[in-house]
């Protein structure tokens, strides 16, 4: 046996041993008088003695908790495999679709143009066409709804066609059929979400940017009114009916305030029905000019989102962070079955290019993949973590994997990617878990592949 090159030993700030491995983000607290045995077992765990049953207990956790792996294993070798694998699988088939790109809020960070254009009957059979093209061949079909704003009337055309016709696929072909919604809330009142899951929407996340003093200035309607309340009185009607991610923007303009939130959400006996979590609200382009000055660094989110969950477990508040690791691809961007369908049919790899120009997309629903649209894919299928030295040797990779492929991709030489905000915080944020208890599982996964500026 030999030791994982993931594992980390630290001491937290209450004085408790901490042991922590990357791959199966398995969390211990190590007793002191057992920290000499452990550390010779991690140097040499052929040549320890594990001569009493308490040592073999022990050897057994270490085992099982994947710090000790055994001598053939590589570790960077497993990863890349597990990568292309499941990169490259035929029988998934995950979709983002924008039925609109028109938006009933204006925020002042949103990275979209919002042009009022909602997808055509002709666009919408080519999607059918697609899924029924795969159904023969696929186990899942997952949808992400997105926009835009696709709770808006013509969009909820859009999806309630498309649904159906999901469905009845599913249904015919025996694949299993998973949709999640993302939305601002402004509309989904309780007979929506009704709806939507009668439509097989199990997951919904919806947004906020503090509370409703902050978040009615930055959120606003196309008129400037402010749209906190009516998303809290959706939340309340409706939490119980789906699994609901609530999506909190920080900046450094409602860094300090966004905990606020959560309190309103206990005040609302919704807290632990809705899933709260923080997200960085970045600079995405000439859509975001104006508050390219109010976002945090990564790194300087890091930090700040320490503190906020640091503050989060003092006041008892259901809100918190624990790592997970990715299994396969990142998202749908380094996915070869993942694609993002805009109202024009034009197929895309990542969240962030929706509003792009044709010459960005990695191939067209109603006129084929053509010669440019096979570069552009092969850009993003072609990228690789492990072909980044940083990466190679960072200590998070298995939970990072190079992080977003989008950001990554925009500087090719850069000996490291897009990196998750796990490399500046581990500790700390494993830390707050041990204070808290137990580990919470996975915690709340925001969809992978976009969303920069905040949907």
């Amino acid at each position: 046996m030999k030791p994982s090159r993931y594992n980390r030993i630290f001491t937290a700030s209450d004085g408790a041993i901490l042991a922590f491995n990357g791959w199966s983000t398995a969390l211990a607290e190590i007793d002191p008088e057992d920290l000499p045995f452990i550390r010779a077992m991690l140097a040499d765990a052929d040549g320890t003695p594990c001569d009493t049953a308490h040592k073999r207990e022990i050897r057994e956790a270490l085992v099982a908790g994947r710090f000790l792996i055994e001598d053939a294993e590589d570790e960077l070798a497993t990863m890349a495999a597990e990568m292309l694998r499941d990169r490259f699988r035929t029988d998934q088939l995950f979709l983002v679709i924008a039925p609109t790109l028109d938006c009933n809020f204006r925020c002042d960070y949103c990275y979209e143009d919002h042009l009022r254009v909602t997808m055509s009957r002709a666009v919408q059979e080519a999607v059918v066409r697609l899924a029924e093209d795969r159904a023969p061949r696929i186990t899942l079909l997952h949808v992400t709804w997105f926009g835009g704003e696709p709770t808006l009337p013509a969009a909820m055309k859009v999806v309630d066609g498309l649904s159906e016709a999901f469905l009845g696929l599913a249904t015919k072909h025996g694949f299993e059929y998973k949709a999640q919604f993302v939305t601002n809330g402004y509309l989904l009142d309780r007979a929506r979400v009704e709806h939507l899951v009668r439509l097989g929407v199990r997951e919904v996340q919806v947004t906020v940017d503090g509370p409703a003093a902050v978040h009615d200035r930055r959120r606003v309607l196309l008129g400037g009114q402010g749209t906190f309340a009516r998303i809290m009185e959706n939340l309340s009607a409706g939490a119980d009916l789906a699994q609901f991610q609530l999506r909190i923007n920080v900046d450094r303009r409602n860094a300090a305030s966004s905990l606020e939130v959560v309190e309103a959400l206990e005040r609302a006996g919704l807290a632990r029905k809705v899933r709260p979590y923080l997200a960085q609200v970045t600079f995405a382009g000439s859509a975001c000019g104006n508050i390219q000055e109010t976002c945090f660094s990564d790194e300087e989110f890091a930090r700040a989102e320490v503190e906020l969950y640091r503050e989060a477990a003092r006041r008892g508040l259901p809100l918190s962070r624990y790592p997970f690791r990715l299994p396969g691809a990142f998202c749908t961007a380094d996915r070869a079955s993942g694609l993002v369908v805009s109202p024009s049919g034009a197929l895309f790899k990542c969240w962030n290019e929706v509003t792009l120009g044709p010459e960005r997309a990695a191939g067209h629903l109603l006129d084929g993949q053509q010669p440019f649209h096979e570069i552009n894919e092969a850009r993003w299928l072609g990228w690789n973590p492990l072909d980044r030295g940083e990466c190679r040797a960072c200590s998070v990779l298995p939970m990072c994997h190079g992080g977003c492929p989008y950001e990554a991709l925009k500087v090719p030489d850069s000996p490291r990617g897009a990196c998750e905000h796990y490399r500046y915080h581990l500790e700390p944020i494993v830390e707050i878990q041990h204070i808290l208890g137990a580990p919470a599982g996975e915690g709340p996964k925001p969809p992978r592949g976009g969303a920069a500026a905040g949907e």
